[in-house]
């Protein structure tokens, strides 16, 4: 009887990343799809260095990183077109709408026009951002700021999505708004 490996969204084996001293020292980690799975600890603790490890953003010095049965180091294209990061200090283009953002964005996924305008039209209906959609966001406040990226982070239906500090700069009616979007 052959037995089937679990295929988890997030697979990290034996990750280790060191600058003067270990940053992460043989990081196994697990996370099945459909699951919310966070890093707590304090400052230094690896935790933004092992998301810049998933995301491709810093190579590990040694282990394995596999995002729903992709490896990660092996193929960084095929992982990245399946998942999405936002980090805790998104950039977003002061000079763009909300709308034009997103449709940039879809544009450099390769997401279907329509399908964008779509996908963009619900997410900022579920951001309450339809109201500033069409006024450029270099006005914007910070947490109105995170919920433009938030939505440029969905846009292309990522099946795994790394948030560093999501709800930094939002109020809790928004905080509340964001986790309803990500469930």
């Amino acid at each position: 009887m052959t037995t089937v490996q679990p295929l988890f969204a997030l697979e990290i084996q034996g990750l280790v990343k060191r600058f003067d001293r270990p940053a992460v020292d043989g990081l196994d980690l697990r996370v099945n799809g459909g699951e919310f799975y966070t890093l707590l600890g304090p400052n230094g603790a690896g935790k933004t260095t092992t998301l810049r490890m998933v995301t491709g953003l810093l190579r590990p010095d040694s282990g394995a990183i596999s995002v729903f049965g992709i490896d990660a180091l092996a193929d960084p294209v095929a992982e990245k077109k399946i998942m999405a990061w936002l980090s805790d200090e998104p950039m977003i283009y002061d000079k763009l709408t909300p709308s034009e953002y997103l449709e940039f964005i879809a544009g450099l996924w390769g997401v279907d026009a329509a399908a964008a305008e779509l996908r963009a039209r619900d997410l900022l209906r579920w951001l309450d951002l339809e109201p500033h959609a069409h006024e450029r966001c270099e006005g914007f406040s910070k947490g109105m700021r995170q919920k433009v990226a938030l939505a440029g982070a969905l846009v292309h239906e990522p099946r795994l999505i790394i948030l560093g500090e999501p709800l930094t700069g939002l109020d809790a009616g928004s905080a509340r708004q964001v986790k309803n979007v990500l469930r």
